[in-house]
């Protein structure tokens, strides 16, 4: 039997990119200015993950069940500090957000936002 979290208490507003940011889909984003996210840096805690981009808006998932790469072999089930790593990657960090951590495998980590 396959377990699936997608679709679980998924909240997804849009916002307005900062100019001087990349922000593609997948990428975990953090609040710029007003209204407007940019994509995270190495020890950033997020807000959410932009789920879709275009023309200068992004659709950021602020929570719900999210999967993201990870070189973070350290993450385990349950909760969980993470921050975002290098490349966007989530990894345990002493200053970041909890979050449940429902999955982790072959460099992925899922969990709630």
């Amino acid at each position: 039997m396959n377990i699936n979290f997608s679709g679980y208490n998924e909240n997804v507003v849009t916002f307005a990119v900062d100019d001087n940011s990349t922000v593609l889909m997948g990428t975990p984003v953090l609040m710029k200015d007003s209204q407007t996210v940019a994509a995270c840096n190495e020890n950033d805690n997020m807000i959410g993950v932009a789920v879709n981009v275009r023309n200068g808006y992004a659709a950021v998932q602020l929570t719900g069940y999210i999967e993201m790469p990870t070189s973070d072999s350290s993450i385990e089930v349950g909760y969980q500090t993470l921050a975002v790593g290098e490349n966007g990657e989530v990894k345990t960090s002493q200053s970041g957000r909890e979050y449940l951590v429902v999955y982790t495998a072959d460099g992925i980590v899922g969990f709630i936002l």
